[in-house]
């Protein structure tokens, strides 16, 4: 719709008051009138410039929030699409760490004597009930990691914890639908939280604690009990 004429609403509103032979003056009227549609003016153009704000201020929080996610995609993750959704799976892979040393021991005390330094515990998997097996990794005196695994009656949960070691995961996808990388806030910092749609039963969780890097996986034996994202961020949370 085009604009008024101001013109032709000066002339209307001229006629009108001189033909009612009004006591107000013209000009007093024009004026209020003036004044009150410069006043919706500026009201759009506030509007205009609120919303301009708004939508710049979701755009920074995207991009500045979503690159630590497309670079570790992009440095970590390699996602290949696949046809058949039966051969979906999500991996990882720790470069130099399969030929560990392996020791096997019975708790957190035992293992700390065999590696001789504190290790980040997960402290709210010993409160669970199940069968589970803790190793511990290291080469000649030098203290390398442990792997920690509990199988209960709905989930398995695994812990890989490295020490002290430059080299970080790497992750794989085969899928037929899309990746979720997540961030979480795990004690402070950040931890990535990597599944899919149609992996969601096997989600996986990275973070990185003092000289420790380490990768929780969670397997779902029942899709009615799939691990949420706040209980994986509990179990993380309870690592000290």
């Amino acid at each position: 719709m085009s604009e008024i004429n101001q013109t032709e609403i000066k002339h209307a509103i001229h006629n009108n008051i001189k033909s009612s032979h009004s006591s107000v003056l013209f000009e007093n009227v024009w004026e209020q009138y003036s004044n009150k549609n410069i006043r919706h003016k500026h009201k759009r153009i506030y509007r205009k410039g609120v919303i301009a704000a708004c939508i710049l201020g979701l755009l920074f929080f995207f991009v500045v929030f979503q690159i630590p996610v497309r670079a570790f995609i992009e440095q970590f993750l390699e996602v290949k699409l696949i046809k058949n959704g039966k051969n979906a799976e999500v991996g990882f892979s720790w470069t130099d760490t399969a030929g560990d040393t392996r020791f096997k021991v019975s708790n957190k005390k035992e293992a700390e004597k065999s590696l001789g330094i504190s290790i980040p515990w997960p402290h709210q998997l010993e409160k669970m009930s199940g069968e589970k097996e803790v190793w511990i990794r290291k080469e000649s005196d030098k203290p390398l990691g442990y792997d920690y695994s509990i199988r209960t009656q709905h989930r398995y949960y695994q812990v890989i914890a490295n020490y002290n070691i430059n080299r970080q995961p790497e992750f794989f996808a085969k899928t037929t639908d899309e990746v979720v990388v997540k961030e979480l806030s795990i004690q402070g910092g950040t931890a990535k939280f990597i599944t899919s749609t149609e992996l969601n039963h096997v989600p996986y969780l990275y973070l990185e604690k003092d000289n420790w890097k380490i990768v929780i996986i969670v397997t779902n034996h029942a899709k009615e009990n799939i691990i949420n994202e706040q209980e994986i961020q509990d179990l993380a949370s309870s690592i000290k």
